[in-house]
């Protein structure tokens, strides 16, 4: 049977700015389908009991786009799954399509693992499939009863690896893992189902184009929550395999917030909570491997579900595991590689190029006028010089305001107005405690601090790489004492090399994204 968790987060198609349509997952009622900004409400498949030989006996679960069945085939004498597009004969060329793929897709597929397709037909404009009737629950209703054993879980996973991988040797990516897509039978046997999201490796169905968002989002990959289509391959249903995973040895999903969209976002920003932290009960191994099948880069999960299903293999048996643990060194790597908000940012990469040149030549002349002997407060002229210059490049490059437009430059206002009311603070202070002894180039190293504190909140919130550069400024300050006479070119110069190098990040982000 084809059974469905009344909990579970909805199925999203998401294509940004051009179309959007919400496929639910089963049991959700009323089904909804959006067409641009019209929404209706579907209407009843069939009204009478019978289509053609099918007798149907029970409404198993629905979607967006279909709705299932359990029905008795007359001539054969036989339970099926039937499965029917949900508008009937009003469904449109698309939704035809992605049916047809659908089918033509399972139905190539004949592995003991996977829900096997006995046919694909017409009646009276009402399309259909059916499939064998698997009499069991699915895996989100095994769930409802909290985290499973790891090695009942592992099991699950190894035997839908071994068909997920089958079924990539046949050029068919699933593209829709999760608990209510895996039927257990009578004999507690996993089953695959739903191909409704299939793909064909190596090449397009033409009912995906780049952008599009198709799939659950607390088990996307995020290159499939990112809508890179284009990077889709075996390791997009190895990380599937493993959001199932995490979710049965846990009780919770892999990620889950208020909206899809939101999910989406966690998806591809956040690092998903370690398995023993949300269960103390799992072994390491298991969490090693899981970790490994959900990386954030596809590089680094395994490179095949064989590989996966080997690895499980030897987890049952009590043998070492292939997967190793991320040491110091990685976790460094991945904090230092980990980028939030930068398609925020794209936009700002000329900007702050010449924020950068404006900071460099400022300090620059305020290393010269030490030099060269100056006039108690020219310092203070050059820096209202160079905060004005600032102001009106920032409010060239971002359409004539100052306000934040968004919640990550809002995070990012916040930042660096507390820096400036911490300089300011620090200005009145030391000129206080120093009295006669005041000189502008103390406050250098103080400077230096702060924009280290800065730089390093912006790690944890934008670019891992900030903390470098958070790191290089409390390095700065600390030699600062020592040749005070250098600390304005040196300072200016870490600015000029910081802002640089977030330029050069974000442009970077901006081309790979219009690619």
């Amino acid at each position: 049977m084809i059974p469905a968790s009344p909990d579970e987060e909805p199925t999203a198609r998401y294509v940004p700015a051009q179309d959007s349509t919400q496929e639910g997952a089963a049991e959700l009622s009323p089904t909804m389908t959006a067409r641009g900004n019209r929404t209706m409400e579907c209407m009843p498949v069939i009204a009478e009991r019978e289509l053609g030989d099918f007798v149907l006996l029970e409404e198993l679960g629905r979607g967006g786009m279909g709705v299932v069945f359990k029905a008795r085939e007359k001539k054969l004498d036989r339970i099926v799954a039937l499965k029917l597009i949900i508008q009937g004969p009003l469904a449109n060329s698309e939704d035809l399509a992605r049916f047809r793929i659908e089918a033509e897709a399972a139905a190539r597929l004949q592995h003991p693992n996977i829900v096997t397709v006995l046919g694909f037909g017409e009646i009276n404009g009402q399309y259909y499939y059916s499939m064998e009737y698997v009499e069991g629950p699915s895996l989100a209703k095994v769930l409802a009863d909290g985290p499973l054993p790891t090695k009942k879980a592992a099991r699950y996973v190894m035997q839908t690896a071994r068909a997920i991988h089958y079924a990539h040797s046949r050029q068919i990516l699933h593209r829709d893992l999760k608990p209510s897509n895996i039927l257990l039978d009578a004999n507690d046997e996993p089953h695959v189902a739903d191909f409704g999201l299939a793909k064909k490796l190596g090449g397009d169905s033409g009912q995906t184009r780049t952008g599009a968002v198709l799939g659950t989002p607390s088990y996307m990959a995020p290159e499939q929550a990112a809508g890179k289509t284009n990077e889709l391959g075996p390791t997009t249903d190895v990380y599937g395999l493993g959001a199932v995973l995490y979710e049965l040895i846990t009780g919770k999903p892999l990620f889950r917030a208020h909206t899809p969209l939101d999910t989406i976002q966690q998806v591809i920003e956040q690092d998903p909570i370690p398995p023993r932290q949300l269960n103390p009960m799992v072994e390491r191994d298991i969490e090693i491997i899981c970790l490994k099948c959900v990386h954030k880069d596809p590089k680094q999960r395994y490179a095949s579900a064989a590989e996966l299903a080997d690895d499980l293999q030897r987890f049952l048996a009590g043998e070492p595991i292939s997967a190793r643990s991320l040491g110091v060194f990685d976790h460094l790597t991945r904090a230092l590689d980990r980028s939030h908000h930068a398609k925020a940012f794209r936009s700002w990469s000329q900007m702050l190029v010449w924020i950068a040149v404006i900071m460099f030549c400022a300090h620059l002349a305020k290393f010269l006028l030490t030099q060269t002997g100056y006039i108690r407060g020219v310092h203070w002229l050059v820096r209202g010089v160079q905060f004005a210059l600032i102001l009106v490049v920032f409010w060239c490059y971002r359409s004539r305001t100052f306000l934040p437009t968004n919640w990550a430059e809002r995070q990012l206002w916040a930042i660096w107005i507390a820096y400036f009311l911490a300089y300011m603070v620090t200005v009145v202070v030391v000129r206080e405690l120093m009295g006669d002894r005041w000189d502008e180039l103390t406050l250098y190293p103080f400077s230096a601090v702060l924009s280290g504190m800065a730089f390093f909140a912006m790690g944890s919130s934008y670019w891992g790489r900030c903390y470098l550069f958070g790191l290089a400024f409390f390095v700065l300050a600390g030699l600062m004492p020592l040749w005070l006479d250098w600390a304005p070119l040196g300072l200016g110069t870490l600015w000029c090399i910081t802002l640089l190098s977030i330029a050069f990040h974000v442009r970077n982000v901006g081309k790979n994204e219009s690619r």
